[in-house]
């Protein structure tokens, strides 16, 4: 009797437990507006959002989804610490396809930030400072030119 009461207080908790969103789809919204981002190097991030379980829309640089179109995300660290981006089990990379990475965010909003009063603490608190990883699409390579 005790093998089946722990066995169903177990399956009680897992059904309790919401599947992941992550790599789900979200809007990314600013001031009351749809952000309409389409830049092809910068990742942009909207922390605090409702849309996902985790608070983190991103928008990945080349991502093509659309106006204000972003997936839900997640701090992560790489399953193999050595790599800079790579598979993690916080991605559910297998499901999602998605790799933890940093993010490289607009320069000028990161300076426009550190100038502000206690900025640096901000962006250590908010977006984890310069080394964030996040779960998103692995980064676009550079933009090549033949020379031919």
């Amino acid at each position: 009797m005790r093998l089946f009461l722990t066995t169903a207080a177990a399956f009680v908790l897992l059904a309790c437990t919401p599947a992941s969103d992550i790599g789900k789809p979200c809007t990314l919204r600013r001031d009351g507006g749809v952000w309409n981002v389409s830049s092809p190097t910068d990742d942009f991030l909207d922390t605090g959002t409702t849309f996902c379980q985790n608070l983190v829309c991103i928008r990945p640089a080349g991502y093509d989804g659309g106006a204000g179109a972003g997936f839900c995300s997640n701090n992560c660290t790489p399953d193999d610490p050595t790599a800079t981006s790579g598979p993690s089990a916080d991605c559910d990379s297998a499901t999602t396809g998605l790799v933890c990475r940093p993010i490289t965010l607009d320069p000028d909003f990161v300076k426009s930030v550190e100038e502000e009063d206690g900025g640096q603490a901000i962006l250590d608190e908010y977006l984890g400072g310069a080394n964030t990883y996040y779960c998103a699409t692995p980064a676009p390579a550079a933009a090549t030119t033949d020379g031919g």
